[in-house]
């Protein structure tokens, strides 16, 4: 009898240990032998709460502390990852393989539903990209392919990505949505016009619904700092007032990471091009230069051609086989020194003649060549 009473004490006990825990329990299969862990993916880092060596029948079951807000978690095997988000004494229930981890079924949790639906999409739209990047042939009409296949697989996933973060955005799925990466870049941009919008949608969802919490915070800085850079860009410069003027100096990396300074190029007459590959206009604009590269580059003409697109990838990729001078500046469209150019439409071109003095900004496409030959 006691012995009865001393085992029911014992599981009331734990009972009482895990009511104010989460619990994420499954069966990995074909894993035998093999450690999973439990992980937390906190703002700026990994701790791992628990782990467990796989048995032959693939059971698990792990318990964490329930967070005060909503936070995000991962189970990983290998170097694989299976991620869900958990604002309650919840349980989470997956069924899984060994064999292909990331092709899994999640019980109980719709959010955890549209998370596994957007981890799809970023391992399609990061399969694609890969398949592109790997493309190294040196042509235009490939580069100019590469480029369009880019958009539409971007736009295809936003298109997925979209409609869940604006269902619900005070969800775990539409903030797990805005923050996923392709080879470390981000998909989306705070800092891009329409991106933007879907940052500043789930930042007000957050404060109002968990405001407090270091993710709300988090959103809110981003916000912030997304509308100072759009009134700071909408801010008149010299450029308001006066056509040739002293060169305001530019020093970004070009796709190999080297510094591109802009004065270095005094004595040269220099088409300062800021422009963003990412954009429909693009293909047929980096011809044009092309044909007028080629003409004149003997002559003294140098294409210093600044990049405002936020996916580096894209960048890299349609900027790999231009002959001029390619660099980039990751604050995309709310650059400072886009600002201090007052440049508020892409592509927009300045002409800088051979003593480093701005001359003019072009008018059009169409009049570059005839502009530049002016001060050869």
């Amino acid at each position: 009898m006691k012995k009865y009473i001393y085992l029911l004490l014992v599981i009331a006990t734990l009972s009482a240990c895990h009511r104010n825990d989460f619990t994420v329990t499954g069966n990995v299969s074909d894993a035998e032998g093999k450690t999973l862990y439990l992980e937390a993916t906190q703002i700026n880092k990994i701790v791992t709460l628990d782990s467990v060596l796989l048995r032959s029948d693939g059971k698990f079951t792990f318990y964490a502390p329930k967070p005060e807000f909503p936070e995000f978690y991962r189970l990983r095997l290998d170097s694989s990852y299976i991620h869900f988000g958990i604002d309650s004494t919840e349980t989470v229930t997956l069924q899984t393989s060994g064999k292909s981890f990331t092709d899994y079924t999640i019980e109980d949790s719709e959010e955890n539903k549209q998370i596994q639906k957007i981890s799809i999409a970023g391992s399609l739209l990061k399969s694609e990209v890969d398949d592109i990047l790997s493309d190294t042939r040196p042509s235009d009409s490939v580069r100019i392919a590469n480029t369009k296949r880019l958009l539409n697989a971007i736009s295809e996933y936003k298109n997925t990505v979209i409609p869940i973060i604006y269902k619900n955005p005070k969800s775990k799925a539409a903030y797990f949505a805005i923050f996923q990466q392709v080879n470390g870049n981000a998909i989306f941009d705070p800092f891009d016009k329409e991106d933007s919008k879907v940052f500043r949608a789930v930042a007000n969802a957050y404060d109002t619904y968990y405001k407090g919490s270091l993710r709300a915070k988090q959103l809110y800085n981003m916000a912030i700092a997304s509308l100072q850079a759009e009134r700071q860009l909408k801010q008149p410069t010299v450029f308001d007032q006066i056509t040739e003027t002293s060169l305001i100096d530019v020093a970004l990396p070009d796709i190999r990471g080297k510094e591109q300074r802009l004065s270095d190029l005094k004595g040269k007459v220099v088409l300062l091009d800021f422009t963003a590959y990412q954009t429909d206009y693009s293909p047929e604009y980096n011809i044009l230069l092309a044909k007028i590269y080629k003409q004149f580059k003997d002559k003294g003409l140098e294409i210093y051609q600044v990049s405002l697109d936020s996916d580096e990838n894209f960048w890299k990729v349609s900027a790999s086989n231009l002959p001029w001078i390619c660099v980039r500046d990751e604050a995309s469209i709310y650059s400072t020194i886009a600002a201090s150019y007052n440049v508020k439409n892409l592509p927009s071109a300045f002409l800088i003649d051979r003593s480093g003095a701005i001359r003019q900004r072009i008018a059009s496409a169409e009049s570059i060549a005839q502009e530049i030959q002016k001060l050869l």
